[in-house]
């Protein structure tokens, strides 16, 4: 046997043979490096988050900012809606004083039931405003043995119809005082220029259509004479169980735009005891209503007389409140209304 040659492969072996140690080196190199690489892996993971951290409390921080100043903004802008909050109410609290003020110099003003029936016991004024004041009046005057009514309707409603309405209720008395016993037609005609007169309506380059629509009665309280004129509104009148519409003539009391304008005409009558009439204004017949949402129209107010001949004029005037009522039902009410009942 060659020794030296089973030596020199021995050696050879023991080169390629690895060392136990040497492996158990490598395999805990090689999870040093894992974890290393999962700590690496982590900590840009970290990294990012931290970042991601960072942008979101600045994102925080300003959004704090910015509900600190919208805080302070609400804040502000809630005073200044209190204190508008207040203007409002003090404005709308002295409206109203101002205009319920005015109301009761209205009421004052205009004719009172008492005051028609100290003539004509068997009588009634319906007097209901659209709004608190109202561009429609009843207007009553006496003197002597004979006595004035008329139902009013001035044009518009609330506080310009208002205003129209105090004109208006002066102007009569006015024409009234100077002196006579005018006729209805007379006075109408009188009250027409007065109108354009106050209003400056006859003014170069005035288009002015504001005035009034009117009827108008004159009764002698011992004979029973009724002589009535109107201005678009009409006359009701009951007599021997008939009832009769007497309309008025088409042109408004003030305003230019009719050129050719005719005088109004008088229609007389003679009433024996127990006749009655009503004038009234459009406010009740326009009013809207009924199952199907019409008009009343003259023909509601007269079937109120034509289906109550033996009623009492107290009876008529509920009943005519009545029928509005009900007819209106949930509707508003569209217009200023005015009615007058007088049996003679």
């Amino acid at each position: 046997m060659d020794t030296g040659t089973g030596i020199s492969y021995c050696a050879e072996m023991s080169e390629q043979i690895p060392d136990q140690d040497t492996e158990n080196g490598l395999a805990e190199l090689e999870r040093l490096r894992s974890e290393n690489a999962a700590q690496k892996k982590e900590i840009e993971r970290l990294g990012i988050f931290l970042a991601e951290l960072e942008t979101t409390n600045n994102h925080l921080v300003s959004a704090t900012w910015r509900e600190r100043e919208m805080k302070k903004q609400l804040t502000k802008t809630l005073g200044d809606l209190r204190d508008a909050q207040q203007l409002v109410e003090a404005q709308h609290h002295r409206i109203a004083e101002s205009i319920n003020y005015a109301r009761r110099i209205q009421q004052a003003i205009n004719v009172s039931e008492d005051e028609l029936r100290a003539a004509f016991p068997e009588s009634f004024v319906i007097y209901q405003p659209k709004d608190a004041i109202s561009g429609d009046f009843p207007w009553f005057f006496r003197n002597g043995d004979y006595a004035w009514v008329a139902a009013v309707d001035c044009t518009g409603h609330g506080v310009p119809g208002a205003m129209l309405s105090m004109i208006g209720n002066l102007l009569l008395h006015d024409i009234i005082n100077s002196g006579g016993s005018p006729l209805p037609g007379q006075i109408l005609e009188q009250l027409h220029h007065g109108i354009i007169k106050t209003l400056k309506q006859d003014a170069p380059g005035a288009n002015s259509s504001d005035g009034m629509d009117a009827a108008l009665c004159r009764i002698h309280l011992g004979s029973g004479e009724l002589v009535f004129a109107g201005s678009h509104r009409p006359l009701l009148l009951q007599a021997n169980g008939e009832t009769e519409l007497i309309a008025g003539d088409k042109y408004p009391i003030g305003g230019m735009h009719y050129k050719n304008r005719l005088p109004y005409i008088n229609h007389t009558f003679t009433l024996a005891r127990g006749d009655r009439f009503l004038l009234y204004s459009d406010g009740y017949t326009d009013q809207f209503g009924g199952e199907s949402n019409k008009r009343i129209t003259n023909k509601g107010i007269k079937a109120v007389l034509d289906d109550n001949n033996a009623a009492s004029m107290s009876e008529i005037k509920a009943l005519l409140e009545n029928t509005f009522n009900s007819w209106k039902g949930s509707n508003k009410q569209i217009d200023d209304v005015v009615v007058i009942g007088i049996s003679y």
